[in-house]
């Protein structure tokens, strides 16, 4: 049966894969791959740190990074990036500020260099490189000193290079399993790549448990609608802001999209749990929902 994985693209899926004591050595072959850092420096020293960490804002107290893990004379910070947004560069850096300023107090001389790698689920370079490397250079290209790199992993290049070029470069091969969707795509990539066969038996795995199911089914409906009540709303409002000239209308119309898409949504996706026969109790813990509300929809 070709039935749909949840991808590594997921952001919970993306820590608990990479994360596990299975997939280390995976982990460490991109690491290696993409920053050019040893394997067997990575592997004697590699460990894993708490990801969870404050940054000053106004709008959110609390920021968790994806994954983060230390080797010896590096911090380094794993992104997955599903969307692109104005100010994503700006959050990317409050990460690696963070990381930066918990290094305070060491001396001058052994302070650790920060690297970030984002893996983007989008191309906004208009670049068909599978990885972008940023570092601090001036207008000459002269590089400073900075211990700071930043790599974006660009995925739908990576998925381009491995199926409709043919690119057998050891890292895109890695990589692609990134993009797989559907169980039949994975167990191809698996004959030809058996060392990820760790990391598709975890895919698998965490794909077929119920509760993961739900919050994924949930989380892509609500993006779904959400965009899409959002494109509806900035339409909407801009039509009657227009009308009113007032530019209140079309924020009014976008709030007022945003709240009806994620409500409408939940109701939906409770549908459609129930009617996979999903348990009550789980639709109730990732809908968010009532019993009366879930045993209106039978």
């Amino acid at each position: 049966m070709n039935y749909k994985i949840i991808p590594m693209t997921n952001d919970r899926v993306f820590k608990s894969v990479l994360s596990s004591i299975e997939a280390r050595d995976y982990l460490i072959d991109i690491i290696s791959g993409i920053t050019g850092l040893p394997k067997a420096n990575l592997k004697k020293d590699m460990t894993f740190v708490d990801s969870e960490h404050r940054i000053s804002s106004k709008n959110e107290s609390k920021k968790i990074s994806d994954l983060v893990v230390e080797v010896k004379d590096n911090v380094i910070n794993l992104e997955m990036n599903n969307t692109y947004y104005k100010k994503l560069v700006d959050r990317n850096f409050e990460y690696i500020a963070k990381l930066k300023s918990n290094l305070i107090g060491e001396s001058y001389n052994k302070i650790r260099k920060v690297i970030q790698i984002n893996f983007d689920n989008f191309n906004r370079y208009n670049d068909d490189r599978a990885v972008i490397k940023f570092e601090m250079r001036d207008e000459k290209g002269i590089k400073e000193g900075v211990s700071l790199e930043s790599y974006h992993v660009i995925l739908p290049n990576v998925k381009e290079k491995y199926y409709n070029e043919n690119n057998k470069d050891d890292l895109i091969g890695k990589l692609v399993i990134f993009v797989a969707e559907r169980d039949e795509e994975l167990q191809k990539l698996i004959d030809k790549h058996i060392e990820l066969k760790t990391e598709e038996k975890k895919l698998v795995e965490i794909s077929r448990e119920e509760e993961a199911r739900g919050i994924y089914d949930l989380e892509e409906h609500e993006r779904r609608v959400r965009n899409s009540l959002i494109e509806d709303a900035l339409e909407d409002g801009w039509n009657r802001g227009k009308k009113e000239g007032k530019e209140e209308g079309r924020i009014e119309g976008i709030k007022e999209g945003k709240k009806e898409g994620i409500k409408e949504n939940k109701f939906s996706v409770a549908k459609k749990l129930s009617e996979e026969g999903i348990s009550l109790d789980i639709i109730k813990k990732v809908t968010n929902l009532s019993d009366d509300d879930i045993k209106a929809l039978k």
